[in-house]
């Protein structure tokens, strides 16, 4: 087992400013300009937040590199177990699903679809960001 601290830093500042931008959204949400930000800033949030929960993981893990031979299915269900993640595959199979689907070029029906179900990322990230933190400090 790892008892190396990770550093929470880049997270927690991606974090913020999907906040930031969600926010701005929730006060006008026919400004396109701000609504495209939220799902920039979505996308990185998952990318960083798949990275953050495998590094996790490893730094608790007798063999990290058997976190690297699992698929991201189980991952999460051993994240939800431990009490990381608040949801299990089930919701992080959309935000996947999701994520794909911002990388497929742009379809405003697409965008306006992802963009409503921010908030409930936004709010499994904050779960997992202050889960890690506190099992980061013991």
């Amino acid at each position: 087992m790892n008892n190396e601290k990770l550093d929470l830093t880049a997270f927690s500042n991606a974090i913020s400013t999907f906040g930031e931008a969600l926010n701005e959204y929730s006060k006008d949400k026919s400004n396109t300009f701000v609504r495209d930000s939220c799902i920039q800033r979505f996308e990185y949030c998952y990318d960083i937040s798949k990275k953050m929960i495998k590094r996790y993981l490893k730094s608790i893990s007798d063999d990290p590199m058997e976190v690297d031979r699992e698929k991201f299915s189980n991952i999460i269900r051993q994240a939800y177990t431990l009490g990381i993640v608040k949801h299990s595959w089930d919701e992080w199979d959309i935000y996947r699903e999701n994520r794909n689907n911002t990388s497929h070029g742009y379809n405003e029906d697409i965008a306006l679809d992802i963009v409503e179900q921010l908030p409930h990322f936004y709010n499994e990230i904050l779960f997992m960001l202050e889960n890690i933190k506190a099992n980061n400090e013991d």
